[in-house]
């Protein structure tokens, strides 16, 4: 059999296998509904009827995205033939609305605090601001997910080699970085790819992520001073005029809400260490 390293049905109900090009390996994964659902096949050539399996296809808009054997991810090619990432995505957008309406929220408050009192104050707005990014952060997860499912067959590049499931060498498998994360070892190289609890993950946007994650960072602490001196104003104009209940109010809303930026951005930079272990690939092989 010549056919092009990828997921196959190999014959057992309800799973696939990796045909490394040459030969099978010893990887399988839970199939899609669809390759469940379809009479077995063995073998390489029934991977037109198995469905859409886990692998880098061209969509609709042009550039290979990463389909995850559900539903497509953020992971995609760029113009230039480079790896890359949407500009905002989540695995979960449904947290991300959550998240956006509670900022959304807090922003209103003090918002209308603000306008209310004798010396109008925007204060809201840095809240606001944050929670249109969340918002953005679920649209645009929500736009790839509406994605149709890939029709063709995966594509197979150098450029994205190699693979989950390739074997270079003795001792190839998944092994552990983490509690919940393992990445696939060739025998001889660690390969770009992990396995978490949302299925197989490119990781070849790691430079990316981690820049894009450590400028946010930068931007939360910002916003958590910009709110710290606006409440801490007006805390000081409520003190020195005690009739001027709406100061002090505003004061203290904003100055709670700068607190609540920091603790954000200390999660942040702790997200930022997390993941750049995670994506990228040890600098030493797996004790096998």
């Amino acid at each position: 059999m010549n056919a092009a390293p990828g997921w196959y049905d190999a014959g057992t109900p309800g799973r696939v296998r990796w045909w490394d090009g040459t030969q099978w390996t010893a990887h399988e994964a839970d199939a899609p509904a669809a390759v469940a659902a379809s009479a077995p096949s063995v073998g390489p050539t029934s991977a037109t009827s198995a469905g859409p399996l886990p692998g880098w296809y061209v969509t609709p808009a042009g550039p290979a995205r990463w389909w995850d054997g559900t539903k497509w991810t953020a992971l995609r090619t760029k113009k230039d033939g480079s790896h890359g990432a949407d500009w905002a995505n989540t695995e979960q957008p449904a947290f991300a609305w959550a998240i956006g309406a509670i900022f959304a929220g807090l922003g209103a408050v003090q918002l209308s605090l603000g306008l209310s009192a004798p010396s109008a104050s925007f204060g809201g707005f840095p809240t606001l601001l944050l929670a249109m990014l969340w918002f953005a952060i679920a649209i645009q997860t929500s736009a790839v997910l509406r994605i149709p499912a890939p029709t063709s067959a995966p594509l197979v590049l150098d450029v994205f080699r190699p693979l989950p499931g390739e074997q270079e060498g003795a001792g190839a498998g998944w092994y552990p970085i983490s509690g919940t994360t393992s990445r696939w070892w060739t025998g001889a190289r660690w390969s770009y790819y992990t396995h978490t609890r949302f299925g197989i993950r490119p990781t070849f946007h790691a430079p990316q992520a981690r820049a894009a994650l450590r400028w946010l960072g930068i931007g939360v602490f910002a916003l958590a001073a910009i709110a710290l001196a606006i409440g801490v104003f007006f805390i000081i104009v409520g003190v020195n005029n005690p009739a001027d209940y709406t100061s002090s109010v505003i004061g203290w809303v904003t100055a709670v809400g700068s607190v609540i930026f920091a603790l954000l951005g200390v999660v942040v930079l702790a997200m930022t260490n997390h993941q750049t272990r995670l994506l990228f690939p040890p600098s030493d092989p797996p004790r096998i």
